[in-house]
């Protein structure tokens, strides 16, 4: 704001946009009349400075976590949306039952799936899904409880998925020769052996196969899974690729033996020092998130080798993204939380745009009770247009959320204080609020 004091004493204050919002990156005295270093609860927007809204949970809880939550429209035309928690999935029908508008479809794991955050896609109308237990982030990240080597508890790796039509979710798969994979990512008992045989440290595996995985996305008309858990269902041993994708065949979503289908197949990238932490597709191109670094690949028109990889770069240390669900997709741009900033990135450039609010961020995040949250949002409400990347941290009885605005590139923060235990909300999904 700026003070103007006339020659009479008198003096006025006129408000002048656009704001530039958070700044902590100099000494209070010298950042801009137009920015804060402690703004809290305000909204940024066309030139304008307002107060923020009251916000609620639309969905109110179901379970004792919210895992995630999607909507996808069916081959009848009907949309759904759906969550899960626990070992269930739940679909949103709000008035069907009295005092609670979520209706449970069933099993939708082998397992429970604790705190484990669901990672979805959907494909040809219907909404596949994993969810495993994996190291993710930063070897120093602050864990609830202290330390910093925990871990989220494990559950059985599988994938799963549900068209809206049946009457419950599917997550296994019967093979001609009669085994069962408790996924509906799974290798029969019979090809087990060459494909364990094949995969990195060669292991013996007697099968079947149960694959799970930490992120979920499609190109090129296949589904890819990345950042990999395999259990033989022989023995009980669970094997961890964290730097394996695999992908399924072309077009055909429930088939994923290379053995099959040549079309079928994974990759290990022994050539990267850390692990997957997500994956984002950008038009022609998709890109897997590591620790370190970024990794590039796109569709070559073969049905032996569908894709072409390229490390943008694969250094011990690089940018990469060490928050796994801070990975946000908006049409043909997405963003991410790396080691030294905040990053877009679109299909030709990464631009860092943290600005005058990254120390900010990463003081919060350095504190935080539970690992960040974010998404991109394109509206705040009907006819609001309001395209934000919005980060969700956990702290000691709320979450701060800051809020990046696209169109005039600055940062805000409010202050959520969202039902759960007062003095520490662990988000397993980033929370549905309006």
């Amino acid at each position: 704001m700026a003070i103007q004091i006339k020659g009479d004493g008198t003096f006025a204050i006129e408000y002048e946009g656009p704001f530039q919002g958070l700044d902590v990156s100099k000494p209070e005295t010298l950042i801009s009349d137009k920015a804060s270093p402690n703004q809290n609860n305000f909204m940024l927007r066309n030139a304008e400075l307002r107060s923020r809204p009251a916000l609620v949970q639309p969905f109110g809880a179901f379970g004792p976590f919210q895992l995630g939550v999607t909507s996808f429209l069916d081959l009848n035309g009907t949309y759904h949306t759906v969550g899960w928690a626990g070992t269930e999935l739940f679909q949103f029908s709000p008035g069907l039952l009295p005092g609670n508008p979520w209706v449970d479809m069933g099993a939708a794991a082998p397992g429970n799936m604790e705190t484990n955050p669901v990672a979805y896609r959907t494909f040809a109308n219907t909404v596949y899904y994993t969810c495993i237990g994996f190291i993710a982030g930063a070897p120093h990240r602050n864990i609830a409880g202290g330390g910093g080597g925990g871990r989220p508890p494990t559950t059985l790796p599988f994938m799963g998925y549900w068209d809206g039509i049946l009457a419950a979710p599917v997550f296994s798969t019967t093979f001609s020769d009669t085994s069962v994979a408790l996924s509906a990512a799974g290798i029969s008992r019979t090809n087990s052996p060459t494909v364990g045989g094949s995969l990195p440290g060669g292991p013996t595996m007697v099968g079947p196969l149960a694959i799970g995985a930490g992120f979920i996305g499609e190109l090129n008309n296949q589904l890819i899974l990345a950042n990999v858990v395999v259990k033989d269902q022989g023995t009980g041993t669970i094997f961890n690729f964290p730097n394996l994708i695999w992908w399924s065949a072309n077009g055909l979503p429930l088939q994923w033996d290379p053995t099959v289908n040549t079309s079928d197949g994974f990759n290990p990238f022994l050539d990267v020092p850390d692990l997957i932490t997500g994956m984002a597709t950008l038009g022609i191109a998709g890109y897997i998130f590591r620790t370190n670094g970024i990794t590039q690949f796109a569709p070559t028109g073969s049905a032996v080798t569908p894709f072409a990889f390229d490390h943008m770069w694969s250094s011990e240390h690089g940018i990469g993204n060490v928050q796994p669900w801070s990975i946000a997709q908006y049409g043909p741009s997405a963003a991410f939380v790396a080691e030294d900033n905040i990053y877009t990135l679109s299909v030709t450039n990464a631009q860092p745009i943290g600005g005058t609010a990254r120390d900010a961020i990463y003081a919060d995040i350095a504190n935080a009770v539970a690992a960040p949250f974010a998404n991109i949002t394109p509206i705040f409400k009907a006819g609001y247009v309001y395209l934000t990347y919005v980060i969700l941290i956990p702290m000691n009885g709320f979450v701060r959320k800051y809020i990046y605005s696209f169109e005039e590139k600055n940062w805000s923060t409010w202050d959520l204080q969202i039902t759960g235990n007062p003095v520490q909300y662990a988000l397993t999904c980033a929370p549905n609020l309006v």
